[in-house]
Order: C-alpha cells, then sequence, then structure tokens
C-alpha cells in the first residue's frame, strides 16, 4: 500500500547568519535541519575562480533533495541575490544522490548531511567580495519539513597569497568528487547520439550510450528549456553490441516538435558512475571525437541554459 508523504504546516523562519572575515558562517537554523556557508579560503585572491560551499546537516535519518527529487520532494533553492562585487552569479555543483524507494516513492536524495560546491569570481580584485545566501529546501523523514536560512559573509581581498582553510577545502573537494562528470573517459560512459522518436501520440528522447552496465537500470535526468524529466531505465540493446539505448518519455508528441535542435542537458547515473553533459537534439557523434556540437567543461562563470524549476517524474 503506497503512503502519501505528509508535508508538514508549520511555520517558516528565517534564520540568518553572517560572517566578516571568516572561513564559514555560524550555523543556522534548528533540528532536524541546520546550514551555513563554507570558505577554501576568508581572503578573495584576485579574478582566479574561489571555491566555497553550502554545507546541509540533518538528523540521524532524515534526508534531503537532488535537484530533481523524483516522484516528489522539496528540491534546494539557492538565491545569490544581494551578493557584491562578483563577476557572474556563483555556480553550485550536484553531487550525485543517492537513489531509494521510501513510502512507496522513488527518491533522488542525500542524508544526513551534503556540501554543494560553490565556484565564484570577484569582478574588482581590489575589492571586497560579500556573498548573501538565500536558501531554502525540504528536511525530510515521514514528513517534509520546509527549512530556509540567510547566509552573509565578506571576503577582504588578500594582501599576498590567500591563506587556504584545510579543513574546508577538502570538505568542498571530497563532494566536487562526488559530482557527475562531462569527460567520458572519467567514467567510462560516452554518450554517441540523442534523437526524438514518435510512438504514436507519445515523444520520447532515445540516447545512445556506449559503456553502461548490461542489466543495471541508469537513472536519467532531462533538462532543457520548459522541459525537465528523471526516470530509472533499463538499457535496450542496439545492433551494433557496443551500445546500449535509454528511452526517456517527453510527453505530447504534438508538443514536441521543436525539440530537434535545441540544447538540453542530460545527466546518467550508472551504478557509481555519472556522466553529465549539453547536447543539441539530433546530434550525433561522441564527446572524444566531437564536432562542435557536443560539450567540453562549462567555464565556471558561463550562464546556465534556462532550466525548468520543477520537475516532472517520467518514469514510463
Amino acid at each position: 500500500m503506497k503512503v502519501v508523504f505528509k508535508l508538514a504546516v508549520v511555520l517558516s523562519f528565517l534564520w540568518t547568519a553572517v560572517a566578516l572575515a571568516a572561513d564559514s558562517t555560524p550555523w543556522a537554523g534548528r533540528s532536524p535541519a541546520q546550514s551555513r556557508l563554507i570558505l577554501e579560503s576568508s581572503q578573495s585572491s584576485g579574478s582566479t575562480v574561489q571555491r566555497a560551499g553550502v554545507q546541509i546537516k540533518l538528523d540521524r535519518g532524515w534526508w534531503t533533495y537532488w535537484r530533481a527529487p523524483g516522484s516528489s520532494g522539496l528540491p534546494p533553492v539557492f538565491d545569490w541575490s544581494g551578493s557584491e562585487n562578483l563577476a557572474d552569479e556563483p555556480e553550485i555543483a550536484w553531487p550525485v544522490p543517492s537513489r531509494i524507494v521510501a513510502f512507496g516513492e522513488e527518491l533522488n536524495l542525500y542524508k544526513d548531511e551534503v556540501v554543494f560546491p560553490v565556484e565564484f569570481r570577484a569582478a574588482n580584485p581590489k575589492k571586497p567580495v560579500k556573498l548573501r545566501l538565500k536558501v531554502m529546501f525540504g528536511a525530510c523523514r515521514n514528513m517534509c519539513v520546509p527549512a530556509q536560512a540567510a547566509h552573509e559573509i565578506t571576503l577582504p581581498p588578500a594582501t599576498g597569497s590567500a591563506k587556504i582553510n584545510r579543513t574546508n577545502a577538502n570538505l568542498i573537494a571530497a563532494y566536487s568528487g562526488r559530482k557527475p562528470s562531462y569527460d567520458p573517459r572519467e567514467t567510462g560512459l560516452e554518450i554517441k547520439s540523442v534523437t526524438t522518436i514518435a510512438d504514436g501520440r507519445k515523444a520520447y528522447l532515445s540516447i545512445r550510450v556506449k559503456g553502461l552496465a548490461t542489466k543495471s537500470s541508469s537513472l536519467v535526468l532531462v533538462e532543457g528549456p520548459g522541459l525537465t524529466r528523471v526516470a530509472e531505465i533499463k538499457p535496450r540493446p542496439t545492433g551494433d553490441g557496443t551500445t546500449k539505448l535509454l528511452m526517456i518519455k517527453l510527453g505530447p508528441a504534438a508538443d514536441l516538435v521543436d525539440l530537434p535542435g535545441k540544447r538540453i542537458r542530460l545527466t546518467v547515473i550508472d551504478g557509481g558512475r555519472a556522466l553529465e553533459q549539453t547536447w543539441v537534439v539530433g546530434a550525433e557523434g561522441s564527446a572524444l571525437v566531437g564536432f562542435e556540437l557536443l560539450p567540453g567543461p562549462r567555464r565556471p562563470m558561463d550562464k546556465p541554459e534556462p532550466w525548468a524549476s520543477h520537475p516532472a517524474p517520467g518514469s514510463e
């Protein structure tokens, strides 16, 4: 019998944590979830990329969600408006989540603790950088409690080499190592083509991948303008013997006639391996060969695609 999640109807207080010339903000929030902003260095180091992390600590057994929660859930939202002296909006990295079934729901989540690595640059290296973050997320167990907090921290310009906080740097690096890779050589997964297929009135995205496990299902996330789908999919064999097909339902065929030629972000998680790339629908090739249609690493300050903010399941 399917058990429906209960969303706790509670007053949501905004917890505020402010730090000046420190390596982290104080913890904000209360049980079952707290958050803080941690820095690799408390000093702004010129125009180079700098690293921080949004750390969320949860009571034992509680969890929060990936950007595509699954059947239900409240994904974290990061608002950097009000920050000062940034070359562009900070870029958040999403570590690969755990995939579990709880109360009959298929969920993509982080249990107990997670750090979301952040990269940013100063617009003017001679001036302080002020980071202002409002973070909202769901903390869940047998109910979901909305949590939100505001964090503020100022980084003065370094007078010499910026001093590194090794504890924070190691924690940020550890979670950076859990994010999907764009490089097939690191993951053993290689996307060969991305096309749309109409089956009657329904449209599917067909992703041809080399290196998928023979029997395991893969978690696939598709994000594009006005489109977000996430599903666990069992690969289908192909005639060439080296690749497999991941077929994810997109929706009514009539609504997706303009999708070919558009850029979408694909995340394929196959066991402990995860590949994330931006593709042009209808393109063929490989990230190893490349036809100028396929992704290289996004530069830290490139603006992201206008992804949809509310994932919809596409599990069929």
